[in-house]
């Protein structure tokens, strides 16, 4: 296995010949040899495998290639002869076929289905440890191993997602990719009833196989998402027999979660279950300065703020492998999400010169939380020709919130001594929203190196809700109904989409190029103000992506595609909603999406077990939806929603994997990028612009087989926005694990910013005021998490005992 690990990495990225050739002598040179690869059990192709072809006569290599993503290879100009094929990836036992012969008569060998075992088992007094890379660079993603960062073992994917390259994880725990909060989250490569960042902040990360980042996808995904695709792929075990997992993890201030997933194969079923529960409990300190009409007002705001995350869900389902080519797979899942915050704060209002002084107290608490589930129906078809196949999916789900928010404020001494009674205000909202799925994919290889894939997608997303504001009468002791400030709205948006890839490859260029094309009908239908408003549009999405191996050591690539974001239900609700007596929202019902265009460039050099990337990136939105914020009367600040920026990105972001001793792992990633944005707000042109930068350093030593240690820092520069900046911070954390019996067990105890080094500080500018406001949060943060896995080992085999044809390793 280590023999081969430098080589299988050198070649990650070709899906052609890449090994030199061997001795043909005089013989014509016209044969092919091809076939599939795919995991010992279930219907999980073997991506960049590596394929040698060896001479029988002499074992010298006569060829090579690595498998697609499709798990297939195909290998052209072989002279007739005998030979022998060893497959070969990493975290997988090779697999030989012994006799392949190619003559006049038999131009073209078909291996078929070649099934190789996975590396991580049992074998007898023998362990073998096949240990993959936290991220891997693949053609158009990277990908990121998830159990590689034990300092996410008991924590949500968010804690796991805190140091990986392209990605941004805010102080408050909302994920950014490449400076933008607009991407597309995928689960199994579906997407989910909840919204991106409930997904990463509920899922555990223990659940988690590895997480795809797709940054300029191709036409064959949705164009949602400005800066591209997070695609969680969970742990699904296919191994014979019974096999599970169970996850439990503690923390200080009220942390808990746990989860399990058990599965069970037998012949032409496979069954799994599974479920989690969690509880975070959180809290910060607030303090903000706002300056109003020319700095002659000022409101001073202190606040604690506490905030806590409750959710479980259970699912379960089964794979039908009706015949070797055809899969049907059935898949369900039912949970509850719930969110809620607590905030005192004491406020001081003042005028220069002190000639007015109000001192007042300010209580607020808001939750949500509701049910969802969905179901999912897969199937997938493999003709007789390899890489020829037809799949079909369709999704449902739906999901009900109800949200709560009650707000009370009373008239203070400077002492915060209740002076009169409180003002009450409190709102109910109940939403619902569903939304269904259909999408069939088409894959016709038209030869050894040219692909023609097609598809349609039918998406439907509708979305209800009702609001209602109640005001407490302190006199009479009641809340009374304001008809005038409740509301209902009904949102329904369907999209029909269709596309078409090619791929090939011509003077040593690689290429994929895609179109897809999709209509959107959107209507929004304000029940209490009787108004309708519609939107319906074609769009076109053109992808382009290109890729050049310089040598064995280094590939270009080149990317380009188009993206869109579009905006959210609430964005879109003309009637007004007050949170409490100094902020109030109303949405823009005229609000488009806004689209981007993406290009990348990246370059590759691979130099041992270490990797080098440098990745060259930029981004134009035009018509960027923003969020506007204007003092009104009374001091009140209202925020509303437009299309008025046009934003440009600029980036390069270095990332690295470095291995210099067995003992010690090193990855690291810094991300420069000139952010440029130019907006309208209340009649006047603003163009800000800025230098922003982060980087993170992860470092992993090794003890023992059983035992490491890992250190994480983490940092962020300086933010700049259409309407202010924040400034730049900075965490570290660490974690150690110990395994126990043979791996079955892993115990892992980690700190979350042990030295309190976490602080938020921004300023928010705009027409006749100005915040200033800083946050510190809960420091430090203790966790200890247990894992064990029961029978998650493949079958055993004796000590010293042989794969067929394990004697021809032709020292590879």
């Amino acid at each position: 296995m280590k023999k081969n690990i430098v080589l299988i990495l050198l070649m990650l990225f070709c899906t052609t010949i890449f090994a030199q050739k061997g001795n043909k002598g005089n013989m014509p040179s016209d044969g092919i040899i091809k076939g599939i690869v795919k995991e010992a059990t279930g219907d999980k192709p073997v991506m960049y495998a590596n394929i040698v072809i060896y001479s029988k006569r002499d074992s010298s290599i006569f060829a090579g290639a690595v498998t697609d993503e499709t798990g297939t290879f195909f290998i052209k100009d072989v002279s007739y002869g005998r030979y022998y094929l060893i497959a070969n990836s990493i975290g997988y036992h090779k697999d030989t076929v012994i006799d392949i012969k190619v003559f006049p008569k038999k131009k073209i060998y078909n291996c078929g289905t070649i099934r190789l075992q996975q590396a991580e088992q049992e074998i007898e007094e023998i362990e073998v440890n096949a240990e993959k890379s936290y991220i891997q660079y693949k053609i158009d993603k990277k990908v990121i191993n998830i159990s590689k960062n034990i300092n996410a073992t008991g924590g949500t994917l968010t804690d796991a997602l805190e140091n990986t390259p392209s990605i941004n994880v805010d102080i408050d725990g909302n994920v950014t990719l490449r400076g933008s909060s607009d991407f597309m989250v995928l689960i199994d490569g579906k997407p989910s009833v909840l919204d991106a960042n409930d997904v990463l902040q509920q899922i555990p990360a223990s659940a988690v196989e590895n997480v795809e980042i797709i940054t300029n996808p191709s036409a064959k995904y949705d164009p949602d998402g400005t800066t591209g695709i997070i695609n969680i792929i969970m742990k699904k075990e296919f191994k014979t027999g019974f096999n599970g997992i169970i996850n439990v993890s503690v923390g200080t201030g009220d942390k808990y979660s746990t989860d399990f997933l058990f599965n069970y194969r037998a012949k032409k079923f496979n069954f799994f279950v599974g479920a989690k529960y969690g509880k975070r409990k959180h809290s910060r300190s607030f303090d903000s300065k706002t300056y109003m009409n020319d700095s002659t007002n000022s409101l001073i705001t202190k606040s604690d703020i506490n905030h806590q995350r409750n959710h479980y869900s259970a699912n379960a389902g089964f794979d039908y492998y009706i015949s070797e080519k055809t899969t049907l797979t059935l898949s369900g899942k039912y949970g509850y999400f719930g969110f809620e915050r607590n905030i005192n704060s004491n406020n001081y209002e003042y005028n220069i010169p002190i000639s007015e002084e109000l001192f007042s107290k300010a209580k607020g608490y808001f939750n949500a939380g509701g049910n969802y589930y969905s179901t999912n129906i897969d199937f997938k078809h493999d003709f007789d020709k390899i890489g020829h196949e037809l799949s079909a999916s369709l999704n449902y789900s739906d999901r009900n919130v109800g949200l709560d928010n009650d707000n009370s404020e009373q008239i203070t001494d400077k002492n915060w001594s209740a002076l009169e009674y409180a003002d009450k205000i409190r709102t109910f909202q109940s939403r619902s929203r569903l939304a269904t799925r259909i999408k069939v994919d088409y894959t016709y290889p038209i030869n050894e190196t040219d692909k023609f894939e097609t598809g349609y997608q039918y998406r439907l997303r509708k979305a209800e809700g009702d609001y209602k504001y109640e005001k407490y009468d302190n006199t009479s002791e009641i809340w009374i109904d304001n008809s005038e400030l409740s509301n209902e709205l009904i949102f329904k948006r369907t999209i029909h989409s269709i596309y078409a890839t090619y791929s090939g490859k011509i003077i040593g260029l690689q290429y994929l190029a895609g179109f897809r094309t999709e209509y959107t009908d959107r209507l929004i239908d304000q029940k209490t103000m009787n108004e309708k408003y519609t939107y319906n549009k074609f769009d076109f999405f053109p992808t382009l992506h290109l890729t050049k191996e310089l040598n064995e050591k280094q590939q270009l690539q080149l990317s380009y595609s188009r993206r869109v974001r579009r905006p959210r239900h609430w964005y879109l609700n003309p009637f007004p909603n007050y949170s409490d007596s100094y902020y109030k929202r109303v949405g823009n019902p005229t609000l488009t999406p806004e689209f981007s265009d993406a290009y990348e460039i990246n370059w590759q050099y691979q130099a041992g077990n270490s990797l080098f990337v440098i990745e060259g990136y930029y981004r134009q939105t035009n018509n960027g939806i923003t969020r506007v914020q204007e003092l009104i009367e009374d001091n009140i600040i209202l925020m509303t929603f437009d299309n008025i920026d046009k934003t440009n990105n600029l980036g390069v972001e270095v990332s690295g994997n470095f291995q210099a001793f067995k003992w010690w792992r090193l990855s690291a990633n810094i991300n420069f990028y000139r952010h440029n944005i130019e907006s309208e707000t209340s009649g006047e042109v603003i163009e800000v612009s800025n230098t922003e930068y982060n980087s993170y350093i992860s470092s992993t030593f090794i003890f023992t087989k059983t035992s490491r240690i890992q250190l994480n820092g983490f940092y962020s520069g300086p933010e700049v926005t259409a309407q202010g900046n924040a400034e730049s911070f900075y965490s570290f954390s660490f974690a150690l694990r110990q395994d126990f019996f043979k791996r079955k067990l892993s115990v892992n105890f980690r700190v979350r910013d042990p030295f309190k080094m976490q602080e938020y500080i921004y300023d928010t500018k705009g027409d006749n005021f100005s915040t200033h406001s800083k946050m510190n949060f809960e420091a430090p943060i203790f966790i200890l998490s247990l894992s064990y896995k029961l029978n998650n080992y493949k079958q055993k085999r004796k000590k010293g005992e042989k794969s067929e044809g394990e004697e021809y390793d032709g020292g590879m």
